[in-house]
């Protein structure tokens, strides 16, 4: 009765944290394809994220690096590119030659494969505020799914500027625990920012926070969600699961659902 009792709790709380595929499956299948977030869905993630830039005719490419070069084997920037150019490159066989019909897709496609109910995508803006316009464009006609969208970024103007454009969609800032010039990520600081901007919440690296109940309240404390990336052992998955994030993003979205559910 008790061993039965303590399945329960454990099932009720690997539930409660979301479980969000980097770049879909990228495990597994070559990211940010539809293949990776296809095969994420067929697993049971709760989430995909995704990268998306703005091309240089103010269309949208699904795409991590600022170029092709690691993921297509040739090299175009992003920004300076047509998204024809773009979606026409095989995105695939670098991870696999049965990946090789891959492609890099449109923000369009990308939302396509999202099922009807509540998995959501996590849209990651890679660029600036310049994407605001267009990912409005692309967002608005699905208002009424509303709950399977978030908008996560580093860059303060485009999460700034995502929010007011689109109060409707969830919008979370993403910090390292280093800033570029190596100093700690001032989280006091970062959590003004993020309120003054009327964010919902914060999603952090795994590494370089201090991690621990104090810092989890502190956030909790300013109302915000709390997301952690990128988690890829069982143990830092069950870690953090105990802190209490609301979802964590990970390579290996069934890595993370087993790591879970064991007591």
């Amino acid at each position: 009765m008790i061993r039965t009792i303590l399945l329960l709790l454990t099932a009720m709380s690997a539930h409660a944290v979301e479980i969000i595929a980097h770049r879909g499956f990228s495990a597994r299948a070559p990211e940010n394809t539809l293949g990776a977030f296809n095969l994420a869905w067929e697993n049971g993630t709760d989430a995909c994220e995704l990268d998306v830039y703005l091309t240089a005719d103010g269309k949208t490419a699904v795409i991590h690096d600022k170029d092709t070069k690691r993921t297509a084997g040739v090299t175009l920037d992003v920004a300076t590119s047509k998204q024809a150019e773009l979606t026409v490159l095989d995105a695939g066989s670098w991870k696999g030659k049965e990946w090789a019909n891959e492609k890099i897709p449109t923000l369009e496609q990308a939302l396509a494969t999202l099922p009807k109910g509540k998995q959501r995508f996590f849209i990651e803006v890679k660029c600036g505020a310049e994407i605001v316009p267009e990912l409005k464009r692309i967002l608005e006609p699905m208002k009424d799914r509303a709950e399977q969208l978030v908008i996560i970024a580093f860059n303060h103007d485009a999460a700034a500027e995502s929010k007011k454009a689109m109060p409707w969609v969830k919008v979370y800032r993403l910090a390292a625990g280093k800033t570029k010039d190596k100093k700690p990520t001032d989280l006091t600081q970062l959590i003004a920012d993020t309120k003054t901007d009327k964010l919902d919440g914060l999603d952090l690296g795994s590494t370089d926070f201090p991690w621990d109940d104090a810092m989890v309240k502190q956030i909790r404390d300013a109302g915000f969600g709390l997301y952690v990336w990128t988690v890829n052992k069982p143990t830092d998955v069950q870690r953090f699961a105990k802190l209490g994030v609301d979802g964590i993003t990970t390579d290996d979205p069934v890595m993370v659902r087993d790591a879970l559910a064991k007591p």
